[in-house]
């Protein structure tokens, strides 16, 4: 955009200077003309004017050498030339010149040839009239008229620079904003909601910036209630589930009671998964976290299940912090959601390994466990009565990190998860 205005700028501008540029430049050179003859004219009717004078204070017609006092009066002036009636030249001329009889017959004008310019003026004495001819050299004028289109190209060519400057300020006034909402709606499109851009150009699209913030806030309201809703719908169906587990458990028959309460279980899970699902997304904490730090206080806290259970439970975290780029409660629900669901899905007695890494940033849990299918990640894929909505869960959040999950087997025999988050400088 900014290039096309740029473009159209120097076209406008070019057709503006051009249309200015050249009329004034054949004014200067007419302009230039005109001086150029006045001033022959001028020295013409002077040494006219004297010739006259002189011709009336003597008895005789004016010969050579009286001419020439004249002319030296007048510092011999460039290009004049006196016509005397003989025929004879004083200064400058050709004597078979045929413009100096039309000006014998008393008519003062400018000749005009293509080889010469002259002024002609008659001087009237008793005899025949003089003639004074002041030729114009019109090629001595041209350096200067070149130097004035010279100066007026420089001039048009600095019109020309300041308004493509001008032009690539306002293009970078129009284009840089534009580009802002172009990035902002892409990130808004693609599940941003706390993407923002600062109004800036011109009006319009000042407004148009503002009025993106404000859809973006409106979403996000929208959006937060939404999930509030659901959060509190999920709470509300935890109460007549749990009446129900009771009235199931109370059932006579063992195979039904069993099958009902596997059933029971998944929509506990489900519920659990919609929950943890709300409270991640309504989370509004900072986008960046310590890995190390939250892995090891939720391996603090698993610890005492694990050791009630005779688990083998081996951690490995490192020392120093792992920045990720997600938020404190997104990594306890990754952790906690794995974790139950090695807990969930394993016999009492199976071993758990729990290991983060820094390049990249992951955690890796591994069980002795039956395993599970590596499309159980996908939402409602599982072997067993999970309804896998927690690796759903924990793959969205890896992804909006800048990560992935990973499912595989596992060295303990059982299942390995592997969720790898993007860095905190991203």
């Amino acid at each position: 955009m900014r290039r096309r205005l740029a473009v159209l700028t120097i076209a406008v501008t070019s057709l503006i200077v051009i249309s200015f540029l050249v009329p004034l430049g054949i004014l200067v050179r007419s302009q230039a003309e005109d001086r150029a003859l006045a001033r022959a004219e001028t020295d013409a009717r002077s040494v006219a004017a004297a010739l006259a004078v002189a011709a009336s204070f003597s008895s005789t017609p004016l010969d050579a050498p009286a001419v020439e006092g004249v002319l030296g009066a007048f510092g011999f002036p460039a290009g004049i030339g006196v016509f005397l009636a003989d025929g004879t030249v004083v200064g400058v001329g050709d004597p078979q010149d045929p413009t100096v009889d039309t000006a014998r017959a008393g008519l003062a004008y400018t000749a005009r040839s293509s080889g010469a310019t002259a002024v002609l003026v008659p001087v009237l004495t008793s005899g025949l009239p003089l003639v004074v001819r002041a030729e114009v050299d019109l090629d001595a004028l041209r350096p200067g008229v070149r130097t004035s289109w010279a100066i007026l190209g420089i001039l048009g060519g600095l019109l020309m620079l300041i308004a493509v400057v001008a032009a690539d300020r306002l293009g970078r006034s129009m284009v840089g904003p534009v580009r802002g909402l172009h990035r902002a709606t892409t990130a808004l499109a693609a599940g941003q909601l706390d993407v923002r851009v600062e109004p800036s150009g011109p009006p319009e699209i000042v407004q148009v910036g503002t009025a993106f913030n404000d859809l973006a806030e409106r979403l996000s309201e929208l959006l937060q209630h939404e999930r509030e809703a659901a959060a509190d719908i999920s709470h509300g169906l935890r109460t007549p589930l749990a009446a129900l587990r009771l009235q199931v458990e109370g059932l006579s028959a063992a195979g039904d009671r069993a099958s009902l309460l596997d059933d029971v279980r998944a929509v506990e899970e489900a519920i659990d998964a919609v929950i943890l699902e709300t409270r991640r997304k309504s989370d509004g904490g900072p986008r960046r976290c310590d890995l190390a730090a939250l892995v090891r206080d939720r391996a603090e806290f698993w610890a005492v299940l694990t050791a009630e259970q005779s688990r083998g439970f081996e951690v490995e975290i490192p020392r120093g912090a792992v920045e990720v780029h997600a938020s404190a409660r997104e990594i306890v629900t990754v952790i906690d959601t794995l974790l139950e669901n090695v807990f969930a899905h394993t016999p009492p007695g199976v071993a758990i390994g729990l290991a983060v890494s820094t390049a990249p940033p992951t955690v890796q849990i591994d069980d002795g466990g039956p395993g599970f299918s590596t499309t159980a990640v996908r939402r409602g894929e599982s072997r067993g009565p999970s309804t896998g909505l927690g690796l759903d869960i924990v793959r969205r959040i890896a992804e909006g990190s800048g990560g992935s999950l990973t499912l595989g087997p596992s060295p303990l025999g059982g299942a390995q998860v592997v969720v790898r988050f993007g860095p905190a400088t991203r």
